[in-house]
């Protein structure tokens, strides 16, 4: 004890307390203590594990929260979909207490201050997250083009603040498009902005397409009376683009969004696959046309109405979703 004193400079007093009490061991000491216990410091990064924290991660930074000393974890939405999460949570021996408000919605409060400090530890954000400079974690950025944890990881996010695809009107093809916002005091609005950008180029790599980020409206809240400002992009809600999200993300535990998608899947992939098609023709037509064949006969060889070829090769037209077919190839 007394080497140890000397190299740590802790009183030789206190390292005896620690070693004859087992309550005197240091609080930090003993939260280390129960994570190796239950092995919270061997997830693999390829591991399930891996990713349904990453979905935890972006749900919390979504509709989540840790508190600022670090012993509470919460979680906002639906009872029916927080009990579902609540599953999850199981593998990481720990599980979230849910209060039910009206229109069923409620939040889950776990209350373990060994999870929490492992959720703000891999970047759960801390305390008001309209006040704070967080982003995407690192080993969510790092884990690979179209990876399994950046899919789970925005699953969350979107299970928590993505907007739902409607339809315009009941007997139309149009859906309305899916917003995603975000809310930062004044002063954390260029860090916000960072934030969304690094949303916006995950999203490109699942080949989803979406606006530039744009400041929407500002309002001063009213418990402090800080002035707010809206921050928010959009993906858009053309057919291509939305069966690339269905396809390759889509909504997880969040049942209302996740079934309004799948109520509606099958149009959408039927006339992406028919919008993909006409962008296939197009190509070949330029093709063909550069190679010397007429507009008709580029008509008859690829079976195209006449009046798509026109327009495609002598007035300069293009299918309506090219442009949305060729930034999604190359996201």
């Amino acid at each position: 004890m007394t080497e140890i004193s000397r190299s740590s400079g802790v009183p030789i007093n206190r390292i005896g307390n620690w070693m004859k009490t087992k309550g005197a061991v240091p609080f930090s000491a003993r939260c280390l203590i129960d994570a190796r216990k239950r092995r919270y410091f061997s997830i693999h990064a390829g591991s399930k594990k891996a990713e349904d924290l990453a979905y935890l991660v972006g749900y919390s930074m979504g509709d989540g929260n840790i508190s600022r000393d670090l012993c509470k974890a919460w979680f906002y939405g639906v009872s029916e979909d927080l009990s579902i999460m609540n599953r999850m949570l199981a593998q990481f021996s720990v599980t979230g207490k849910i209060y039910t408000y009206k229109i069923d919605n409620g939040k889950m409060a776990v209350n373990d201050r060994v999870f929490a400090r492992l959720m703000a530890s891999i970047g759960s954000p801390v305390g008001d997250k309209t006040k704070s400079i967080f982003g995407v974690p690192d080993w969510v950025i790092n884990s690979g083009n179209m990876s399994g944890i950046k899919g789970k990881f925005l699953q969350g996010l979107f299970d928590s603040e993505l907007s739902t695809p409607k339809l315009i009107y009941k007997n139309r093809t149009a859906f309305q498009s899916m917003s995603f916002y975000s809310i930062k005091e004044g002063s954390f609005v260029e860090g916000g902005i960072n934030y969304l950008k690094q949303i916006k180029n995950i999203v490109s790599e699942f080949g989803i397409t979406s606006t530039e980020i744009k400041k929407g409206r500002t309002y001063i809240r009213s418990r402090d009376s800080s002035r707010m400002v809206q921050l928010h992009f959009i993906v858009h809600s053309n057919h291509i683009n939305l069966n690339n999200f269905i396809k390759r993300v889509g909504f997880l535990h969040n049942r209302k969004r996740r079934e309004e998608t799948e109520r509606h899947a099958n149009f959408i992939k039927k006339s992406a696959m028919a919008e993909t098609e006409k962008n296939r023709l197009y190509e070949l037509a330029l093709k063909k046309r550069n190679a010397g064949m007429s507009a008709y006969q580029i008509s008859r060889e690829l079976g195209l109405p006449i009046h798509h070829a026109k327009n495609w090769l002598y007035r300069g037209c293009k299918p309506r979703l090219y442009k949305s077919m060729r930034e999604s190839s190359t996201a």
